[in-house]
């Protein structure tokens, strides 16, 4: 099968009512394994209270996971000390359930 374009996923996003920019964050995160708040910001081309703002739900539903920075430690803003990664058992179960919610299977 196809790798759908990247027009078909966000108008998929849009079509079901998904933040485009959460999307996007987990999107770039899950690609690079582990990212920072500056890499997000650039990439997504967001402010850091327009990321903070979507980070959280994700944090809070356990897709999004905050670990220290080890090459950072001692950098005074506590926020440029974190990595972000998926956790992709989170993702998936959260996948399942929305497939599950849009199918009734």
């Amino acid at each position: 099968m196809p790798e759908p374009s990247p027009e078909l996923i966000d108008d998929l996003v849009k079509t079901i009512g998904l933040s485009p920019s959460r999307v996007g964050i987990v999107r770039i995160t899950y690609q690079h394994g582990h990212v920072t708040a500056g890499q997000l910001m650039e990439q997504l081309g967001i402010a850091r209270s327009t990321l903070t703002h979507h980070i959280q739900p994700l944090v809070d539903a356990g897709i999004l996971v905050a670990e220290a920075d080890p090459s950072r430690a001692g950098t005074a803003s506590g926020y440029n000390r974190i990595l972000w990664r998926v956790d992709q058992d989170a993702l998936q179960q959260l996948l399942r359930n929305v497939a599950h919610a849009l199918t009734g299977e």
